[in-house]
């Protein structure tokens, strides 16, 4: 049995690349993913998880740059080792599936902050709700 996750965050450093021993692209990254927390500041904690991509979706990560926002989704497994100190650590991490960028482009193909589109849209759909007629767009009492 696996355990399946989607993740949504920004990578904390630039992702590292490198070629398995089957001459296979590889990177990693990691990646910042913020939690309810009752007890956190702002009701929120940061959760670390740890990106793993192989192939086609490695080539995807490995376009990203510390700070970017992603969306990862794939298999989770518990990474342990034993530190210099011979304490034994553990990380969680995600085989990455699918890894999609939330980068935004302003029109003419520059690249925009991350996350402007989506904060404009929502503002913009949370003025229009109060604009709108709330009512159902059907009368009960019409006949069938």
């Amino acid at each position: 049995m696996t355990a399946q996750i989607s993740a949504y965050g920004r990578l904390v450093a630039d992702p590292q690349t490198r070629t398995t021993a089957n001459d296979k692209q590889m990177t990693m990254a990691r990646l910042a993913v913020s939690l309810p927390c009752h007890t956190g500041p702002n009701g929120e904690a940061t959760y670390w998880l740890g990106v793993v991509a192989f192939g086609k979706q490695a080539e995807l990560l490995a376009k990203h740059q510390k700070g970017d926002l992603i969306s990862v989704a794939g298999n989770m497994q518990l990474n342990q080792w034993a530190g210099q100190d011979g304490v034994q650590k553990e990380q969680p991490q995600v085989i990455a599936d699918s890894v999609i960028s939330a980068r935004t482009a302003r029109p003419g193909g520059k690249k925009g902050s991350q996350g402007q589109a989506a904060s404009a849209l929502n503002h913009a759909s949370q003025q229009q709700s109060d604009e709108f007629d709330q009512r159902p767009p059907f009368d009960d009492e019409a006949p069938f």
